[in-house]
Formats: C-alpha cells, sequence, structure tokens
C-alpha cells in the first residue's frame, strides 16, 4: 500500500475533495428514508399533521381541553391563543382559511411547555370523541381517573393519538385536511427529488475525479515502471522475463489502477455509508439487535471466504506471467515449430498451464460468487425479521409504518455497505500482490550507474583502451573474459574474429557500458568509461546489433531513428550500407512501412537497414557486431569499400566482429578470440604467419590461392 499512496501524493487536493463530496452524498443518501417516513407517517397517516398542538381550535373544543388542565396552566394557555369570531380568516401551513365557528388561533409558535400541557388533554379528548360525554370542570376529575386506568400501558401511543385529535379538530373548524395532507407530501416529495438530485451530482463528479486520480496514477506508475526498464543492463534484464516485463507495466498496473479508483469510491463510501447508517439504525432500539445479528453472521461468511482465497492471488499472477511467456516463445518460434511438427507439444504446454490458471481463477470466482447468494439470503431474511419485529412496535405505538420502512431501508445500507467492504478485501490481496511486483522492478538496483560529478569527453575522437579487462556474468564463478588488452585509434578498423561463444560480443558490449568489467578498465581518451555519464558515452557510439532490430515505423523513422539527421547524411548511410535498392524496390520509398521487428523484410535488408541507421548517427565509433552476416560477398565487399572512405574522411574508429574472414581481412588490426582471451592480434597477413587458431579458420575458409596470395 505504500507504493499506491506514494503514487497518490501529486492528487492529496484532489482525494481530499473526493471525500468531502463522498461524505456529502452519504449524508444525502441517507437522508431519502427520512423523508420517506415522514411522508408516510406525517404526510399520510397524519394527513400531513405536523404540529404537536392544534394552530387552530374551535371553542368547544378548546373548553373541553382547559376542563384537563390546572388553573396555572389555563392561564397560560388561554395566553398563548387569541379568540377569533365566526368568517374571520386563518392561515395554516401558509394557506388562509375563512373560520366557520368561533375559533382559538396559535398566536405565537408552539414552545416545549405548552406541547408538555396539552399532551394528555388531547389523548383524553380524542378517547371521549366518540362517548359524546359531556366533560366539565364538574366531572373532568372523574374522567381523567376512568380514562387514566383504561390508557395504562399505552404512554408510547400518545403523540399519534394527539396527532389524530389535532386532524379531527382542524376539520371541526372547517380546515381542509386534505389541502394540508397534498401540500404536505408535495413538499416533502420536491424535496426528496432536490436531495436525490443533489446525490447524483456528487456522485457522479466523485467518480469522475476518482477515475481522473486512477488513470493519472496508472500513467505516472506506467512511465516510471517504462524508464526504470530503460536503465537496465543486462545483468537486470536477466533478473526479470520480458513476459514478466509486460505483465507488470500492463496487467499489474491495471488491476493498481482499479484498486486505487476502487479506493475513492467504494472502499471510501461503503464504511461511511456504513457508518453513518448504523447511527441512523441506533435510533430504533426495538430492532436494531436484529441488524447486529446479521453483520456477525456475514463477517464470519466473509472472512472464511478470504481466508481461503487469499494463498491463491499471487499464483495466479505468477501463472499470468507464465502464459505470457509460453504465448510470446509460440510466437517467436511459430515457424520452428511448425517446420518439427511440434504443435502438439506446444498445445500441452500451454493447455497444462492453462488448465492450472484456470482451476485457480475458477475456485477464487467461486468463493466470490458465494458472497452474491448470501448476501441475498442475509438481506430477505433481515427484511422479514425486520416486519415481523416491527409489527408488535407499530401496534403498540413504539414505532410508525414509516419508521420501519426507514429502518430496513437503513438496514439495507449497512448490509450493502459491509458486503463491498467485504468484496473489496478479495480485489486488495490481488491488487498488493500487483504491488509487490511493480515495487520488485522500482527498487531494483541498478548494476551500471553514473556517478555523482561524471567526467566530460572531448568533441574529438581518441584512442579506446582495453586495460587488462576481466569480466564475468553476474553469479558466475569463472571469467568469460580474461586479461584482454589492446588499443583502438582514431581511423582504425579493428576487427574480431574466433569461434562461436568465445566472447566476441562480449567484448563488443563492454563498449557501451551494457556490461561493467569486472576487472581492469576500458579508457576512451584517456578518460575510464565508468566515470563518464552514459548518455554522453552512447552519443559518441553508432551501434549495429548482432541481432538486426527494426521498430514500427518507416523505412526513414529507422534510419533516423528520433535523432535530427540532414539529407546529406541520410543519402550517405543508406549508400554507404547498400539500402538504396531496397528503397528503389518499395512502392513509397523511404516512406515504406515497417512492421514491428523488421518482419516484412527479408534478413539481409534488415541488417543493412540497422547498419545504415549506425552511420546515421556519425559517431566517433562504429560496432558492428556480426552485422553483415546475412549480407552477400559482392554486397559486403562495396559496403567494406564504401565504410573504410568514410572512415578515412572522419577518422572514426570501427569495431567489426565477424565469422568470415573475407568480412575482416582488410582490417587494420585482428584480434583473434579464443575461451576470452587474446589468442592472436595483428594484420591478416601477419596473423596467417603466427597464429595458430587464425590459420585453422582461414585454412576452412580460404583457398589455397586467397592464403598464398595473402602471405605475398
Amino acid at each position: 500500500m505504500k507504493l499506491i499512496f506514494k503514487y497518490l501524493k501529486p492528487y492529496i487536493l484532489t482525494v481530499l475533495v473526493i471525500i468531502g463530496f463522498t461524505f456529502l452524498q452519504v449524508q444525502t443518501e441517507l437522508a431519502l428514508p427520512d423523508y420517506m417516513s415522514d411522508i408516510v407517517t406525517n404526510g399520510i397517516q397524519y394527513g400531513g399533521i405536523t404540529e404537536n398542538v392544534p394552530s387552530v381550535i374551535m371553542d368547544n373544543d378548546m373548553e373541553e381541553l382547559l376542563c384537563f388542565m390546572s388553573e396555572a396552566d389555563r392561564d397560560y394557555v388561554l395566553g398563548k391563543y387569541d379568540l377569533l369570531k365566526t368568517g374571520e380568516t386563518v392561515k395554516v401551513n401558509d394557506k388562509e382559511y375563512e373560520l366557520l365557528y368561533d375559533s382559538y388561533v396559535l398566536n405565537e409558535g408552539e414552545d416545549t411547555k405548552l406541547k408538555e400541557i396539552f399532551v394528555k388533554p388531547m389523548v383524553y379528548a380524542y378517547s371521549l370523541k366518540e362517548v359524546n360525554l359531556l366533560v366539565t370542570e364538574d366531572n373532568a376529575a372523574e374522567v381523567m381517573k376512568s380514562l387514566d386506568e383504561q390508557l395504562v400501558g399505552l404512554e408510547d401511543n400518545y403523540t399519534s393519538m394527539g396527532k389524530l385529535y389535532i386532524q379531527s379538530v382542524y376539520g371541526d373548524a372547517g380546515i381542509a385536511i386534505d389541502e394540508i395532507q397534498s401540500g404536505y407530501i408535495f413538499k416533502s416529495g420536491i424535496k426528496m427529488l432536490g436531495v436525490s438530485f443533489l446525490s447524483g451530482m456528487l456522485a457522479l463528479v466523485s467518480t469522475y475525479l476518482a477515475i481522473k486520480t486512477a488513470t493519472g496514477v496508472a500513467a505516472t506508475m506506467r512511465k516510471d515502471v517504462f524508464e526504470k526498464v530503460e536503465s537496465f543492463s543486462s545483468s537486470e534484464f536477466s533478473t526479470f522475463s520480458t513476459s514478466s516485463l509486460i505483465t507488470r507495466t500492463g496487467n499489474d498496473v491495471t488491476k493498481i489502477q482499479n484498486l486505487v479508483q476502487m479506493m475513492l469510491r467504494m472502499m471510501l463510501m461503503a464504511p461511511l455509508m456504513g457508518i453513518t447508517a448504523i447511527f441512523k439504525v441506533a435510533k430504533y432500539p426495538q430492532v436494531s439487535w436484529i441488524l447486529l445479528v446479521a453483520i456477525g453472521i456475514m463477517l464470519a461468511t466473509m472472512g472464511f471466504l478470504l481466508m481461503v482465497a487469499f494463498p491463491k492471488f499471487e499464483k495466479i499472477q505468477k501463472l499470468v506471467d507464465k502464459i505470457n511467456n509460453i504465448m510470446r516463445e509460440y510466437m517467436d518460434g511459430m515457424l520452428v515449430i511448425r517446420a518439427f511438427n511440434s504443435e502438439k507439444i506446444e498445445e500441452e504446454k500451454f493447455d497444462k498451464t492453462n488448465k492450472e490458471q484456470t482451476a485457480i481463477d475458477r475456485f477464487v470466482s467461486r468463493c466470490m460468487g458465494i458472497i452474491g447468494p448470501v448476501m441475498t439470503i442475509i438481506m430477505n431474511l433481515l427484511t422479514v425479521f425486520i416486519v415481523y419485529i416491527s409489527a408488535y412496535q407499530i401496534d403498540i405505538d413504539a414505532m410508525t409504518i414509516g419508521d420501519t420502512m426507514a429502518f430496513i431501508q437503513y438496514a439495507m445500507h449497512v448490509v450493502m455497505s459491509f458486503m463491498f467492504v467485504t468484496m473489496t478485501f478479495f480485489m486488495i490481496p490481488r491488487s498488493l500482490v500487483s504491488a509487490k511486483r511493480i515495487r520488485q522492478v522500482l527498487d531494483t538496483e541498478n548494476t551500471i550507474n553514473d556517478i555523482e560529478r561524471p567526467e566530460v569527453l572531448p568533441e574529438e575522437n581518441g584512442d579506446l583502451v582495453f586495460d587488462h579487462v576481466c569480466f564475468k556474468y553476474p553469479g558466475a564463478e569463472e571469467n568469460i573474459l580474461e586479461d584482454v588488452c589492446f588499443t583502438a585509434k582514431p581511423g582504425e578498423t579493428v576487427a574480431m574474429i574466433g569461434s562461436t561463444a568465445c566472447g566476441k560480443s562480449t567484448i563488443i558490449k563492454l563498449i557501451p557500458r551494457l556490461f561493467d568489467v569486472t576487472e581492469g578498465k576500458i579508457t576512451y581518451c584517456g578518460h575510464d568509461i565508468r566515470n563518464v555519464a552514459q548518455k554522453q558515452l552512447h552519443e559518441k557510439i553508432g551501434y549495429a546489433t548482432q541481432k538486426a532490430i527494426l521498430f514500427t515505423g518507416t523505412i526513414e523513422s529507422n534510419i533516423k531513428f528520433g535523432r535530427d539527421v540532414n539529407d546529406e547524411e541520410f543519402n550517405e548511410a543508406i549508400d554507404i550500407s547498400q539500402s538504396r535498392n531496397i528503397i528503389n524496390e518499395k512502392e513509397d520509398g523511404i516512406n515504406d512501412k515497417i512492421t514491428q521487428g523488421g518482419t516484412n523484410v527479408s534478413g539481409g535488408q534488415k541488417q543493412r537497414l540497422s547498419i545504415a541507421r549506425a552511420l546515421a548517427k556519425k559517431a566517433n565509433i562504429y560496432i558492428f557486431d556480426d552485422s553483415f552476416s546475412a549480407l552477400d560477398y559482392a554486397t559486403d565487399k562495396k559496403l567494406r569499400a564504401e565504410l573504410n572512405e568514410l572512415i578515412a574522411k572522419t577518422k572514426a574508429t570501427v569495431f567489426i566482429v565477424a565469422q568470415r574472414i573475407a568480412t575482416i581481412k582488410n582490417a587494420d588490426k585482428i584480434l583473434v578470440i579464443e575461451d576470452g582471451k587474446i589468442v592472436g592480434e595483428g594484420t591478416h597477413r601477419e596473423l596467417l604467419e603466427n597464429c595458430k587458431v587464425y590459420q585453422e579458420i582461414a585454412y576452412s575458409q580460404l583457398s589455397k590461392e586467397e592464403l598464398e596470395n595473402a602471405r605475398a
């Protein structure tokens, strides 16, 4: 998680905005059940009556209520009401009505004391409504005593009885209850629509910001991984397979992107929703214990499933790497596989890994699939128990129908929140595995680094010296190169020849620091190349690799390869590399398309374009690592002749690794390599006289006449 939080730092303000908007969204969403409860309870059950004391009451009804009050309470009540005559107008719920009878009208808003005074008298009056018993000051005490005996245990019903009483006295006073009810429902409905719209807008903005942040984090992370891989030397590349690096850059980063997006929405909203809903549920202690039982069952189930599925996540990612590796190997070697009729073997190899991953994916999916049915069962049973228990609470007036409906919605919010949190727990381990794999790449220490204050190379070319160089690959016990010493001067062509795997290409790779020497040193213009910035060193080198590689684009883009090459330099590189006829054969010339890896050109064409790319760099040092192997002798001869002219003109240093003596026999210096050591050094003629290894190579490639002419 540290890696994810590190990449979230630049978005801290956006994250805070998301948190704020999500909090507001939760509050608006959880306000809706309260509005619904009010509509059902006050709007439907109580006819839109929200007052606890009547705003308007007929004089006869008021006289009845006063009989149930003490003298002090009567004086207080009469001080709060004004007696209006029949025909006068009164305002109730922002609407004016004409009084049909003499009535008392509340001259101020209701207060706590007034509410306390009216509670029991309204209950008494409501209880006597259908009895037609006339209450006077003389029999009031006796009536109250009788009613108190009948109302034992119904104290929780006083509020609803009072509301129903107010509804009846409004009707008696000529106030249209239907209008009050419809007005209340309409206003409450408008408020619900407004809150719903606000909630939707908050959700929309929060989602947009979460997506923007998640994609930004993924883009930065993907860029960092790519740049880190770019800085890898050959040693680091041996640690990670190509397919694994592709999976980490693509699949793993995408998983983290999804996790960040979920963190900023679901993982943030679900706990806020759940906790806030629990506080709302706490208002209903009569039934809230059912929810606690449901949550306990749910957490126990989810915890068990998570414990079972967690160990499988890392294995899944490793199998993804393995499948990618098999697919890449199959694509690269498809023609060879077909030539050897090995399709069945490759199918079985792929099928084995594919079935293994399928089995694990299926197991994890089944674990996650259980969540849905479990949640559905819990929610349905929870609803049944809430309705069953609430029915009794409604009967004793401890809860209203609206309260029951609101509680069910709050309970569903709590259950759904816990479900979402649990589902994220299934995603977090998978994403953390991906984060761990990405951190492995980012935390890999490069074996080849620039020093803090690198030395600066001069503009002009100079001597390149191998000074007692030894080298062994990381983790190897023995040196692959042993005490290599030679000097390459400006304007010289230095060739290397030897048997396969003798160390020729390894020597070449030490020059641009694809590897660093184990012992000894390599100097250029008097500077140890380890003390020079890699970027400046690479600027001095034009490199045609052993395996010619072309990139998706055109012939022109491959030769220029991101450099500012003028037309003269471009044409010179084409002519020297003998690539002119390739371009002339193409319909679009230099704009002809090159596919990935150069699969739409032949091996010889690929080599010539690769050589042209190296020459277009106008470097001080040119390296051709067995880059002429696919060329015919005539093309090889022309290329070398024009290359010699370039060297004579620019005084560049050229290194050629080759298997054919014909390619290197005119070199100024030939190094004969055997088992990582230089066993011969000199010109073609000198080596024919004094180097047995070179003689053996020459005898296998040249005729007797050619050998005699070379010695002459």
